[in-house]
This record gives structure tokens, sequence and C-alpha cells, in this order.
């Protein structure tokens, strides 16, 4: 099923920083970190942009070209590495080309700025696709250019372990969490080993050579100073970016903070806590239905699911799991609605996911076990899970998670079993000290001391980067603001686009202002408080898309059932339909069997009208629920759905009185055959429908 499929590249991407930890008291490989030996750079090469065929852009809005730099400055023989970028033109520099009559048909006159942005991307390993796709409708976009690097180590940009999860499949068969970090420890050692042998020198993947990195496309760009904007990890590399590069930045915007000292940015099971207790609390405070005695029972159903010793269903995919088995991923009922935190608009469908999560665990059913176990293995690409280990390693966050394991762990985060264990986050701070790349010196990651203009932003209900970690940095930026957003997720200002373009345009306009005087009061009002769902409780569509992971054509009897009342019900409403219209325009007097206030053709009429409507209600459902969250479809179908549902028995119910009026009106005058079949086939499919419903459990109760 391609939307569970979908869910889980956001997952990973969540556990792609939930290893960011305290790391101060560290053993250091000391190196000059200020010495750029080696500070090569070549001209801009232009390139035809690598997801051309992904993204819908016109050749004139988006550029793409690389650089070549030195993969370790630090090192007089370093070898060359080529990475690229995007460049997004300001739409008001197309505009600008073309006739300045658009003001007199009262159209918005866009004017062009010359200090372009450059956006700073998280993960870290994320690409860069996802960003050009958001980017190119930001508000922000259309005054200034916009640059993103895809940093050293991701896909285009000489990806460090292309086959990161694709090798040794025959060894993933992890049914409890020390062997899968077990599994992790060895598949992160044949990433290194693997990239080593062909010759990548691993200890160039830090945070400082990727500022490093960000310099060397600025001055290869020509510019001697551009607007920063870093969210998330981009946060980290933004700090980090002023040790480096400071006289080239000309206004920084941080988001979503990782403190350049990583400080208790990955005390995630704290965070955790906060998470629910943030959910909870606005629980209590709508007195939502949907939330009643929730608490109590996700907590036990995921505890339940962590006891169980035998999470194993039989796996579809050989390729993926030759060993025939594949398990039901803790994580993902751990960390399914962390996950829905980041985006504000997923906001509303966290409790129902709770609650879907709760039944899913309950009933154990094993086809919905299979749907998740093998949608797990089969997340699309976008994100270099080798770079982000390298970085991890070489930053201190692998040594930093090993030594606060086993105090986090003891913190009230609600489950049995963390993200992490004391045994797992030693074994992986082994792996990388193993593989030669012990955290480097200290002294880089500091807490930031700058005058820089800057403006320190967070979404008060962020899941991985919580208010705390914006307030550590603030005092160290002493021209600046901090701005805590209420109810947003992570990355208010990538998120709420309209309101923080006006915000960063006028902030970039005139850094030199005073900050307490900019008018950011939609960013401090924050965004609504989210209004929580009930969805419709079903898993028909996660029981089939089992049976299509198994084999596709055991859809065909479904769907055929399913269609086939639907469709003779949208004939049978096209044509009454039809049918009294050309009575209507007929001049004919002609009696008609079966006409009257009450009779077949009008009852028939309502069946079908009532059948159509619902599932085009249970279809908005779907589609809105795909909207809010691919992750929310564990609940079921967001509203209209069970209204929808509602409407389809309802229609079932008058499907048995269209037959039985029928059949007493053919008695007393009989009917032409064509209305007899045509009324008799209209009941019937409303109520195979209703009962095919019952059956699927698509039902509003």
């Amino acid at each position: 099923m391609t939307t569970i499929k979908e869910s889980y590249l956001s997952l990973l991407l969540v556990f792609g920083l939930c290893t960011l930890v305290f790391a101060q008291e560290l053993p250091a490989v000391e190196v000059n970190t200020n010495a750029s030996i080696n500070d090569y750079v070549n001209d801009v090469t232009n390139v035809v942009c690598p997801f051309k065929n992904d993204i819908d852009y016109e050749p004139d809005r988006v550029r793409c070209g690389f650089i070549t730099v030195r993969e370790n400055r630090e090192v007089p023989d370093s070898r060359l590495l080529r990475i690229i970028f995007t460049h997004i033109v300001a739409e008001a520099s197309l505009d600008s080309d073309e006739d300045d009559d658009s003001s007199k048909d009262g159209e918005e006159v866009l004017e062009s700025r010359d200090d372009p942005i450059i956006y700073l991307t998280g993960g870290p390993g994320a690409g860069i696709e996802s960003y050009v796709g958001r980017f190119l409708k930001h508000d922000l976009t259309k005054t200034r250019d916009l640059y993103i690097l895809n940093q050293r180590g991701i896909g285009d940009s000489e990806e460090l372990c292309p086959y990161y999860d694709s090798t040794s499949r025959e060894l993933v068969l992890a049914d409890n969490q020390k062997a899968q970090e077990i599994e992790n420890a060895q598949r992160m050692k044949a990433c290194f080993e693997a990239a080593t042998n062909r010759g990548v020198d691993l200890s160039a993947y830090n945070t400082v050579e990727n500022a490093r990195d960000v310099r060397a496309l600025r001055q290869a760009l020509g510019f001697d100073s551009w607007n920063v904007w870093g969210i998330s990890y981009g946060s980290h590399l933004g700090q980090m970016l002023v040790n480096v590069d400071p006289e080239g930045i000309r206004a920084l915007v941080l988001d979503a903070i990782v403190p350049n000292d990583l400080g208790d940015s990955e005390r995630l099971h704290r965070w955790i806590a906060r998470n629910h207790a943030n959910v909870f609390a606005e629980c209590a405070r709508q007195d939502a239905s949907i939330c009643e005695g929730l608490e109590e029972a996700f907590y036990a159903a995921i505890n339940a699911l962590i006891a169980n010793p035998n999470n194993m269903v039989d796996a579809f995919d050989e390729e993926l799991f030759p060993s025939g088995k594949a398990n039901f991923p803790v994580f993902l009922a751990q960390f399914a609605t962390f996950s829905m935190l980041y985006e504000q608009d997923a906001h509303p469908a966290i409790p129902s996911v709770m609650r879907g999560l709760v039944d899913v665990i309950n009933n154990r059913d094993d086809e919905v076990f299979q749907a998740s176990a093998n949608g797990a293995a089969a997340f699309s690409g976008g994100f270099s899970a080798g770079m982000n280990a390298a970085i991890q390693c070489n930053d201190g966050y692998m040594a930093a998670q090993a030594s606060v394991a086993a105090e986090d762990l003891q913190e009230d985060f609600g489950f049995n079993e963390g993200a992490f264990s004391v045994e797992g986050s030693q074994l992986m701070a082994d792996a990388c000290v193993e593989a030669g790349l012990a955290p480097r010196d200290r002294k880089d990651y500091q807490l930031i001391q700058s005058d820089i203009p800057t403006l320190v932003v967070n979404g008060d209900w962020d899941p991985i980067t919580p208010p705390a970690l914006a307030e550590r940095i603030a005092p160290g930026f002493s021209n600046s603001r901090l701005i805590i957003v209420p109810y947003a997720g992570h990355g208010p200002t990538r998120s709420m686009p309209e309101c923080a373009s006006q915000v960063l345009t006028d902030f970039f306009d005139d850094p030199s202002q005073k900050l307490d005087e900019l008018d950011a009061a939609c960013l401090e009002e924050g965004t609504e408080p989210p209004e929580f769902l009930d969805y419709m409780q079903t898993d028909i569509h996660l029981k089939l898309a089992a049976r299509a992971m198994d084999e596709p054509k055991n859809l065909a009897v479904p769907a055929l059932l399913a269609s086939t009342p639907i469709i003779i019900s949208l004939l049978g409403l096209i044509m009454i339909s039809w049918g009294a219209i050309t009575r209507r325009l007929s001049s004919s007097n002609v009696e008609v069997p079966g006409l009257g206030p009450a009779t077949p053709r009008l009852i028939a009429f309502i069946t079908a009208l009532l059948l159509l409507v619902g599932v085009g209600l249970i279809g908005a459902g779907v589609q809105s629920a795909i909207e809010i969250s691919e992750v929310s479809l564990i609940a079921g179908f967001a509203p209209p759905a069970g209204a929808g549902a509602l409407l389809v028995l309802l229609a079932g119910l008058i499907g048995i009185v269209t037959l039985a009026l029928t059949f007493k009106t053919h008695k007393d005058k009989p009917l032409r055959k064509r209305s007899l079949t045509g009324f008799f086939l209209l009941g019937l499919s409303a109520i195979v429908l209703s009962v095919i419903f019952l059956m699927w459990g698509i039902t509003p109760w």
C-alpha cells in the first residue's frame, strides 16, 4: 500500500535525527579545524537538474549546477568531491522582463531583491528534491533567489553509501530491539568499510566541512554575503557557519533548533513525554470524545506489543526478506504520532491515530500486521543513511547517546522500551570508533557568540527540537529575537509560508533594524489549536494492502464486489433522471406505470442517490486523510467518511423498501420489464454494498 510505504520515510527521518544528544564530556580527536589547507573550489558548472522528471518546473525558474571541493580540507592530498546545488529564481526576476502593465489590471507587482538566500537542509542526510517542490510554492521565493546545497555524501553529491539498506538482506531478521540494534551496527560498519575501500575519507563528513562547503558555494557564485536560513539540522549547520564564514552572513534565520554544542537536543524520551503531555492536555481542554480513556489505552497497547515475544509475520517479497519473515515494527506504533507532530496540519488526526493503533495492536489481525511489516522495508529514497551515520559519528552524536542512554531511559516517557537501549547505543558508538570516527575536537561545538542579526524561531509543539533548545542558544546571539510559535510543529518558517514569508522578507530587507520592532505578530500568534477529528475507524484498506502485496490479483474479487453496485447505481440514477427529463419535455399523455409520489421509481432514485453520495463522502474522507498525513490512514478515514458510511447503510435499508414496493406495485399493476429489472437491480445493489460494508467494518460506529 503506497500510503503505508510512504509513512516510513518520515519515520526514518525522525530516527535519523533521534540520535543527536548531549555531547560535552566526550573523547575527541584533536584537529585544527581553523586551518583550511586545501580550500579549493572550482567555478560553477551548470547541469541538468537530477530531479527533472520528478518535479514540474520551468527551466528559467529552477536551475542546477555543481562545484568541486576538497573532501577533507585539512589533508593536503585530499580527493575532490562534486556537490550539487539548486537555484530557484525569484518570480519577480522573471516578471521584470515583461511589461509592467500588470499593475493596471490590479495584479500584485513584485519587486525583486538582490540579496539571495541559502537554505540549509535538515536530516542530516535529507536530499534537496522535496525542498525544491515545497519552496517553489513558498512566498519567500517570489522576491528573492533561493539556493539549496545538496550536502556532500547525499544522492547526486556523491552518495556515501548508495546501497545502505539494500545489501545483505539475508541478515535482516530482527525480532526484538536488541537484535535490531545489532543489525543496525553491522549495517553501519558495512557502509563505512565499503566507502573506505572506495577511497572515501570518512572523517571529512562532519558539520565543520559542511559549513565550509556552504562558504565555497557562496564564493563560487560570487556573492560577498547572503541571507542564511537553516531548519533542524540546518540550524546546527547555520550556527557552525557563523564560526566558519561570519563575514558571508548578511542575516541569519535559525528554526527548529539543534544547539551547536548539542546540549539536550536529543533527550528523546523527555521530548516524547512532553509531546504526549501536549496532546493529552489539548484533549482535556477540548473535551474531545475521541480522547476518552485514550491515554491509558494507548500506553497499555504499546507496552503489550513490546512485551509480546512474537511479532513476526510472513513476508511477501523474498528479495527484501529472503528468510520469508518480517517483523511488525514496534517503532511504527511508538512513533507514528511522533512523526505527525512535525507538521501542524497533521495534528488534528493524532488522537484518532492513537486510537487506531490501539485497535490494530489489540486485535492483532494477521493481514494488518503483514501490511505494516512488509511496507516497512519499502520506503522511498531521498535520505542518505550513510552520510547521516558518518555525521553522527564525527560530530559526536553516537558517543553522546551512549553516555546519556542510561539516564535518558529513566525518564517517564510511557513506554517500557525506548527508541534505543543502553547496550545498543554503546554498540553504535563503538562501531564509530572502530571505523576511526571518534568525535571531533569539541572546541568547534560550543554555543555561538555572535552579533549577526538573527531570528531564532521554534514551534511550541515541535516533537524533536522543542523550545527549550531555542531558549538555550538565543542568549549567545546579542542582536537577535526569539520567537516561539504556539501550536506549530517542526520548522514553522517553512510550514507557515504566507506568514513566515512576510516576516522573513521584512527582516532580510533591513537586518539592521531593531528586531523588537519587527512585525512578527502572525508567528507569535501561532497556528490555531488543532481541532481533533474523530476518524471512521476501519482497517479494511490495510487488509486489502496485505492481499495486494501477496498477489495483486487478490484485489480483483473485492474490487468487483464493491464497484458493481456503484456502477449499477450510477447508471440507474442517470437513466431515471433522463427519463424524468424526457417525460417533462414530451407532450405525450401516455400513462407510465410506476409513477407517483411513493412509487418504486422514486424510491429507487433515492436509494441510488443515497448510495452514491455516501460513497462520494467516503472517498472524500480517504482523500482528506491522505492530505492530512498518510500516516493517519492507520486510523481509518477522516470525516466525512463516517457520514458517508451511514448513508450507504441507509441506502441498503431503503433498498429493501425498493424491492418490496417494486414487487407490490408489479403485482397490482405489471411494470414494464426494463423498469422491473432496473428497480430490482438498484434495490439489490444497495443491499449488497451495505452488507459488504458491514462485513468489511466500514461503518460509522
